[in-house]
Formats: structure tokens, sequence, C-alpha cells
């Protein structure tokens, strides 16, 4: 009779779909004694620099899996924000005491800039590089040169608590924040409201992102992703995750949105057809993922979180289907165009 069951059971497994199996990561960057609170990649491609609460910076090759060099130490301070600046060349970075210190990319400290009371949670260097926001704990909002660091805009008083995330648009005309459960747009030469504040976003907005037209904002707030029209405010859809979402990027080479956050989130969507791309990629349901972003190639993808590791995917092996879609359009572009014709658009892929 035993034999007879295992034998149907058998049968009927074979019988089930078989289920895909999640794709597996390049490298996991492991050196950290701390959560890593952010990171960024640098415009080689090839590293990524990580800040986290145990007070360093580690540059990691994404070639090798391996930490480059030793740990960049300072003083005894947190770190929860990092920027590149646009050239490539420098680093900004947010510690705990209020202070934002100024790296080159050797681990050495160029400048320490004072200003904020509290905690600088955010950073966002303008396109030009010619001034960079600052966000605290403070509320307070603080625009400085970035040669020099000399404030030449503010203190924006946000009303917005804590300012967890800044970004400057494309065009570097405004830049947005995100607080305790509002999103705000200011005139950056000038730190005067243009929109909002958008309010009732759950209790904290984490990360904001602009869209290359600077058309839409993104933003992770609660469990939703959500997509505003920057002009109005207006909220135009939303990506909805069983969890709080932390953190999203947007893909400087395709139509595609990543997001991050509690209990191991992680999925890419379409931000065209507002459909998920590949399965969730997140390997520890328990998890805390705090930061995400892609290289600005679009080749990688890199998260990090409460587990004190940085995990590094190629893009194109979460979501297959983006390997596929370039090589005919790129084709089509090297054609010269005729005079009245008009230039096919392309979205580039990793």
């Amino acid at each position: 009779m035993a034999s007879e069951f295992l034998a149907k059971r058998t049968l009927m497994d074979a019988s089930l779909p078989v289920q895909p199996k999640g794709p597996n990561p390049k490298h996991i960057f492991e050196g950290h004694e701390e959560t890593v609170s952010n990171f960024i990649f640098l415009h080689d491609n090839v590293h990524i620099v990580s800040g986290s609460l145990d007070c360093t910076m580690h540059k990691w090759d994404c070639n090798t899996g391996f930490l480059v060099g030793e740990p960049w130490k300072d003083e005894n301070q947190y770190i929860d924000a990092l920027s590149l600046s646009p050239d490539g060349k420098a680093i900004a970075c947010g510690r705990e005491d209020g202070s934002i210190q100024h790296w080159n990319l050797e681990g050495e400290i160029k400048g320490v800039w004072m200003g904020h009371s509290d905690w600088v949670r955010s950073l966002s260097w303008s396109p030009s590089g010619g001034h960079l926001a600052s966000g605290s704990n403070d509320g307070i909002i603080l625009i400085r040169q970035a040669e020099s660091g000399d404030i030449e805009v503010g203190p924006i008083e946000t009303k917005q608590g804590r300012v967890f995330t800044l970004a400057y648009s494309p065009s570097g005309d405004r830049v947005a924040s995100g607080g305790d459960s509002t999103i705000c747009i200011w005139e950056a030469k000038t730190g005067l409201l243009v929109v909002g504040p958008i309010e009732e976003l759950g209790a904290y907005v984490t990360s904001v992102v602009w869209s290359s037209d600077n058309s839409q904002l993104y933003a992770a707030s609660d469990k939703f992703a959500r997509v505003f029209d920057s002009t109005s405010g207006t909220q135009l859809h939303h990506f909805e995750h069983l969890h709080p979402v932390n953190s999203v990027a947007l893909s400087p080479k395709a139509n595609v949105l990543a997001c991050v956050g509690n209990h191991g989130i992680a999925q890419l969507w379409n931000t065209e057809s507002h459909q998920p791309l590949g399965l969730p990629f997140g390997q520890e349901d328990h998890e805390t993922l705090h930061c995400v972003s892609f290289s600005p190639d679009g080749r990688y993808l890199a998260y990090c979180g409460n587990d004190m590791k940085i995990t590094l995917w190629v893009a194109k092996h979460i979501a297959p289907e983006l390997a596929v879609r370039v090589f005919m359009t790129i084709l089509q572009c090297d054609k010269p165009h005729s005079r009245n014709s008009t230039p096919v658009p392309i979205t580039i892929l990793p």
C-alpha cells in the first residue's frame, strides 16, 4: 500500500510544472562589521564604494569580488549618505555628527564641511558638479558650492522632519526631498518650494529619483514605489509590494525600475507597462535592504542592507528579457537617415 502511494506521488510530482530557478548574484561583498547604509558605483563600471554604520568606507572590485586596498577610516561617526560627483572624481560622505566629508578616489579627505546640527542622511550633486545639496535629521537642506563648501542656498526649513533623501533634477534647476510622509520639490537657485508638500505617503519617504526627462519623480514610501508628475505633484501610478520599500533606482539604459526594502524585497518593474520583470531576486526574506543602484552602463545592479553585505547582480540575469530587445534597434540606428526620415528612438538595455 505504501509503495503504491509513493508511486502515485512520484507520478504526480513529475506532472507538475518545473519551477524556474532564481538567478544567482555575481558577487557578495563582505567585510563591513555593521549595516551597510549606502554605496555608489564609480564611473568605470568596475568599482563600488560603500559606507557603513561601522564608520568606514570600502572600495570593491566588481570583476574580482574583492576589497581594494584598506578600508577608508576617519572619525567614529556613522555614515548614511554618499554621493559621487558628476565628473566621477570626488565622493561626498555624510556623517552622524552633521559633517560632510569630501573624499578623492584614493581614499583621502580633501575637505570637511559643517552646517547641519544632526545626522546628514542625504546628499545630491548638481548635474553640472558645481553644487552639492545635503539633507539632515535636523529637517534642513543646505546647498553649497562644491569646490569651496560655502553655503549658497539655505538653510531651507523643509518641515519634513528628517530629510531622508534628496535628488537634483537632471536639468539641475530643482531638488526633490523626501522626509516624514511627504515629498517636496524646491527651486535649486533660491530654495523656494515649487511643488508640494505631497502628503499622506505613509510614515517615511526614503528614496526619490527623477526620470531622465525631468517629467516624473519616483519615490519609495510605505509598501509602494510611487510615480508622480513632477510639475503638478499628481500621483500617476504606484507599484505595490508586500512589505515597505526603502529604495528605488532607474536603469540608465532601460525603462526599468528597481525596488528593494524590508523582508528582502527586491523586484524589477517595467516603467511603461507597469509589469514585473523577472522574478523577485532577493535571497533572504528576513533581511532589510536599504539602498539599490544600477551601474552607469546599466550592466550591474547592487543592493545593500543590514546583513552587512553588498550583493552584486548582472541585470540581464535577473530579467533575461532585458538582453533580447536591443540588437536590431542598434542596427537600425547605425544606418544613415535620409533628410526627411525620422530617427528611430532607442531604448538601450543592459
